[in-house]
């Protein structure tokens, strides 16, 4: 007896979600590229002002103090423009604007998860380290207790998923030394959930670890992300269809 068999993709088929699955960068001007003014060169002083991160130090990576390549010969980003740490800049992201409705949904429910990277240096040989720090808030401008912290040290090689120097130099003598040598450009990254309830984050800079006690805030930082992504629940028609799918195989049994 030939038994007649519906198609799975047509049950599947109503496996429709609810939004639609989102990953972006929300920083604006991740890589400080410079909009106002030059970079600032060897010996110069003073702040530039640039979108998202308002007045900051904008240093020209043709004169950065670090040790071994320049960020833009290691990466594809073409601008010499990079963050020095005379000042602290921070950005705050208001999600409630730079999400959709479907991702805050999703968010709230449980189901967003974020990417968070960025490169990092200190200025050669004056034991002073940077950390980047991302913070989300329950509240849309980035005020309140924060909900979680989440800090990239270049104190420590915890995160680090790269360095310039092992991109430009793949298996040369300063590869391993540029893992743990601060004052080298290393890449760090980390994964984690977003908290149901957040509504803002905040991206600033600290002190990482080792840094020099009583030392001044130079070091470098360039290409910060913040990459959020959102998986949206199934519909009502998917469970209608998983649900049927589950009737017909129990009586072919």
């Amino acid at each position: 007896m030939k038994h007649k068999h519906i198609g799975l993709s047509a049950l599947l088929g109503a496996t429709a979600f609810v939004g639609s699955v989102h990953g972006a960068n929300v920083i604006v001007n991740p890589g400080f590229d410079n909009d106002s003014g030059t970079p600032i060169g060897a010996g110069g002083g003073g702040d530039r002002t640039i979108t998202g991160w308002g007045s900051m130090h904008l240093y020209s990576q043709t004169y950065s103090g670090t040790q071994g390549p320049l960020l833009y010969e290691a990466t594809s980003d073409t601008a010499a423009d990079t963050y020095k740490g005379l000042r602290a800049p921070s950005q705050t992201v208001d999600l409630s604007t730079s999400l959709s409705g479907a991702d805050l949904a999703n968010i709230a429910n449980g189901n967003g998860t974020f990417t968070f990277g960025s490169w990092m240096a200190g200025y050669s040989g004056d034991g002073n380290i940077v950390a980047t720090q991302l913070q989300f808030f329950s509240s849309t401008d980035g005020s309140g207790a924060a909900l979680s912290t989440f800090t990239l040290d270049r104190g420590v090689t915890t995160n680090q998923i790269n360095t310039a120097d092992k991109i430009v130099n793949p298996g040369g003598g300063n590869n391993a030394t540029s893992e743990t040598d601060p004052d080298w450009w290393a890449q760090y990254e980390l994964s984690n959930t977003v908290p149901a309830s957040a509504q803002s984050l905040t991206v600033t800079f600290v002190a990482g670890t080792g840094h020099a006690a009583g030392g001044a805030n130079d070091w470098y930082a360039d290409d910060v992300i913040v990459d959020i992504t959102t998986v949206p629940e199934p519909s009502s028609a998917a469970l209608v269809g998983l649900g049927g799918l589950a009737l017909i195989l129990r009586r072919r049994k």
